[in-house]
């Protein structure tokens, strides 16, 4: 089970940095997704966390193809009214691409347009959508029979709503404020590691 820890955007540049340093050896994957910030400051990020330590082949960049390109990161995640995934594929066939998707039909659009995975969420409920109903279990077990490429959950993902995701063919699990926004990331990314015991 993949771990992916996205940033929530709502800590300066050095206390994003920080944290990041202090969990990536335990995640799968980093996404850096400062939807608010300038670009200047998503590459100072990029630049901090690679001269930490951080492998490039762990970053995930949201959004910004062009910060990607520019620092050799191997990996886009498009969200939904960005870059059509075909041509990206056709500009950059190395580059691994994640779409976020909310339904079946769009996760199984996504697949024929080329994506090498697909985030569905949010699957329970979360603070940061409050007022929509969570997407459930149900549905995520629908698209994960239904398409071959990774799926990861995405939405209110904490250690007591993984064991509902036991029997279902998800490929991994997407965490943003229970971990980036925790006063102990470390410990919170080893709590989600244990449950998935």
């Amino acid at each position: 089970m993949e771990i992916h820890v996205i940033t929530d955007g709502k800590q300066t540049v050095e206390d994003v940095t920080a944290r990041i340093l202090m969990i990536h050896k335990q995640a799968d994957f980093i996404h850096i997704r400062e939807k608010s910030k300038p670009v200047s400051e998503i590459l100072k990020i990029v630049a901090i966390l690679i001269d930490g330590g951080v492998p490039r082949r762990k970053l995930v960049i949201n959004d910004r193809l062009d910060v990607a390109l520019l620092n050799q990161i191997p990996n886009v995640h498009l969200p939904g009214h960005s870059f059509p995934i075909e041509r990206v594929r056709e500009f950059e066939p190395a580059l691994r691409i994640g779409r976020s998707v909310h339904s079946l039909e769009e996760a199984m659009e996504c697949e024929r347009a080329g994506a090498d995975y697909v985030l569905f969420g949010h699957v329970f409920a979360t603070e940061s959508k409050a007022a929509l109903l969570p997407r459930g279990v149900k549905q995520l077990a629908d698209i994960c029979q239904h398409i071959q490429i990774p799926v990861i959950a995405i939405g209110g993902i904490v250690p007591d709503t993984i064991p509902k995701l036991k029997g279902i063919k998800v490929s991994g699990v997407a965490v943003m404020s229970y971990v980036i926004g925790s006063e102990h990331p470390a410990r919170a990314i080893q709590n989600i590691k244990a449950s998935f015991a």
